[in-house]
């Protein structure tokens, strides 16, 4: 799956994975209000599909990249549900959540300050929640969550039974995307060492790292 390299990409190209995205299928069914709009009639790898072709469309229209890593798993409680790991500047958090009630069909009951809380947004009926990491550290944060995503299957004694594959990394963040834009990052690195006095060059191989206080730089 490769999700820590994908994280670590991320950041080198300064997309903060800063979203923290749950949602529960069986709950927008069960106890959703399915407003117009909504995706659950489709089958249940078309809505997933369906959902991240969305939230990727949102990114295409603000001009960003979508940089994601997700996980889908069927737990005892909450039934089937997903885990996405995404980058989204938190001055649209507001823009992000009104996509999510649409394809849901579930209003949102709260949606609080960007990093005020590690929940900044939920729906009245529990089937999807926005978290956003209040740690000094978000690449640390963010690493944390794709290991959390990455391991989902293996407190089940036996893999859940799905349709559709189970993880997965966008194309901004995948191997291809990763190859290509090596020779650039090694190039920035270059450039910008030369720059700094000798005592505060990075050592080989390190990378500058940004916190994303401000939604991140999509350049």
């Amino acid at each position: 799956m490769h999700f820590r390299e994908a994280v670590a990409f991320a950041y080198e190209m300064d997309w903060p994975l800063n979203i923290a995205l749950t949602v529960s299928w069986d709950a927008l069914v069960q106890a959703g209000e399915k407003n117009d709009g909504h995706c659950l009639r489709r089958g249940v790898w078309g809505r997933e599909k369906y959902f991240r072709n969305e939230l990727a469309r949102l990114c295409r229209s603000e001009g960003l990249p979508f940089a994601a890593v997700w996980g889908r798993d069927v737990g005892r409680d909450v039934g089937a549900h997903v885990h996405l790991l995404i980058f989204w500047p938190s001055r649209y958090l507001s823009k992000l959540v009104t996509l999510i009630e649409r394809v849901t069909g579930s209003p949102a009951a709260f949606v609080r300050p960007a990093y005020s809380t590690d929940a900044v947004g939920r729906s009245i009926c529990g089937g999807w929640q926005v978290n956003m990491p209040t740690w000094k550290d978000a690449r640390a944060s963010a690493l944390d969550w794709a290991d959390y995503i990455a391991k989902q299957h293996a407190k089940h004694p036996a893999p859940p039974d799905l349709t559709g594959k189970a993880f997965g990394v966008s194309q901004a963040l995948g191997k291809g995307a990763r190859e290509a834009a090596r020779g650039m990052l090694e190039a920035r690195e270059v450039k910008r060492s030369t720059f700094l006095p000798r005592q505060l060059r990075p050592a080989s191989g390190a990378r500058n790292e940004q916190h994303p206080a401000n939604g991140g730089n999509a350049a």
